[in-house]
């Protein structure tokens, strides 16, 4: 998201804690003053923001899922036009909705920054949150007179660039905002980033903080779709009462049925058409395909998030022992059996998977 004329109106600060060893919440302590930022710090506070959510940043946009009265959606669109003092009691609703979200206690404390502006042009109102953790370091202190550099001990420093431990969320009121509508999604475009998860295979922050917090998900995207079926079909066939050959080769089907396959679309009955040859089993892949979530219709194929999971298949057996092969040739060039093994301690034979690789060994390290 572009953040252009982007201003800052108001910034309040309250500190959340890390559930007791009981697992009890602790009361958020409340902040009942908004923070003033010098010009210098209100700036780079701006870059921030920008680094986290605007254009060239991990953030990710989601769509609202929570909408009743109570959840923090609801809340934030009450938010945006209070006056200060209404809008600091508010902000500290969103500290103890915060709290009660971070029900692990895993999960560190630290304090969450509410503040609000616009953005924009023609000029439109945003509210953002930022949760970041409280750490320890050193500042650099200079005498004016003998130019001699000490450190001085710092017990809480925030925010600082290269820590990245902290997650934000944005919400963006739509140039085209319908005020009227019921749906919180006509009015708002939610952005979320979190420094510490990678952007891979879709993912973009903590379920804590994006679901149980921010009240939102992951809009029904293609590519995440896309990486639904892949890993629902994934563990159906390796569910499959049927030999390793057959589930290798079935595994095969899927990556080709994903990524040589010219069909735009994907449909699990096709899928279940094309390689399942029992009707049986036909019809529980389906409904296994159902129970997950995926659509019974089809839809629009995108490998965006799985593409590095196509390029090899993996065999892993329990010793450590695995085999990686591209997979365009693994089907060709790779051939897996189970045979009998040796005799366990109580006589009864094991089961072992004998493999041929038809090519000849060029490097062993």
């Amino acid at each position: 998201m572009q953040l252009i004329n982007f201003s800052i109106d108001k910034i309040i600060i309250h500190q959340v804690f890390r559930r007791d060893p009981d697992g009890n919440k602790i009361t958020p302590t409340q902040s009942h003053e908004f923070t003033n930022f010098e010009k210098g710090a209100m700036e780079e506070f701006k870059v921030r923001v920008k680094d986290a959510l605007g254009e060239g940043s991990k953030a990710v946009q989601m769509e609202i899922i929570n909408q009743e009265p109570n959840d923090l959606p609801s809340l934030v669109n009450q938010m945006i036009n209070q006056e200060d003092e209404s809008f600091a009691t508010s902000s500290y609703d969103i500290a103890k909705k915060l709290t009660d979200a971070q029900q692990m206690k895993s999960i560190p404390g630290g304090i969450i920054v509410v503040f609000c502006g616009k953005q924009g042009n023609p000029s439109k109102k945003f509210l953002g949150i930022i949760k970041a953790e409280v750490h320890s370091g050193y500042e650099k202190e200079v005498n004016e007179q003998t130019q001699e550099i000490s450190l001085k001990f710092v017990q809480e420093i925030l925010l600082t660039p290269g820590s990245r431990l902290y997650k934000t969320a944005g919400f963006f009121e739509k140039a085209n905002a319908e005020n009227s509508s019921s749906n919180l999604n006509d009015k708002w475009a939610v952005m979320v980033s979190d420094y510490q998860i990678s952007k891979a295979d879709g993912k973009a922050a903590a379920q804590y903080f994006y679901s149980d917090f921010l009240g939102c998900g992951y809009p029904e995207t293609s590519a995440r779709t896309t990486k639904a079926f892949y890993e629902s079909t994934s563990t159906f066939i390796s569910k499959l009462n049927v030999s390793e050959s057959d589930k290798s080769n079935l595994l095969n089907a899927l990556t080709t049925y994903l990524k040589v396959d010219t069909s735009s679309t994907i449909s699990s009955s096709e899928f279940a058409s094309k390689y399942f040859s029992d009707i049986d089993v036909q019809d529980d892949f389906t409904s296994h395909m159902k129970d997950s979530g995926l659509p019974e219709s089809a839809f629009t194929k995108d490998t965006e998030h799985i593409e590095s999971k196509l390029k090899f298949r993996k065999v892993s057996f329990k010793n450590k022992v695995k085999i990686v092969a591209p997979s365009d040739t693994f089907k060709d060039l790779v051939t897996i059996e189970s045979i009998e093994g040796d005799p366990d301690e109580s006589g009864s034979p094991t089961e072992w998977t004998k493999i041929i690789v038809k090519d000849r060994i060029i490097n062993q390290e």
